[in-house]
């Protein structure tokens, strides 16, 4: 009995992962993926982000 249970548990996990590799090879894989980039005016000061920047380079 031990021996079909464990044997229809290979079954299933190989199946498994035969479907999802499947899957994954037909999806679209040349997808771009979303850059949200936030540009802000150096002149105005109300549109600053709330950071800290400094003028000095770290060495």
């Amino acid at each position: 009995m031990k021996k079909n249970i464990l044997g229809a548990a290979v079954i299933f996990f190989v199946t498994l992962a035969f479907l999802l590799m499947l899957d994954d090879i037909t999806s679209n894989g040349h997808q771009e993926p979303q850059i949200n980039v936030e540009v802000y005016d150096s002149n105005v000061n109300d549109q600053q982000p709330d950071m800290a920047t400094t003028d000095n380079e770290e060495q």
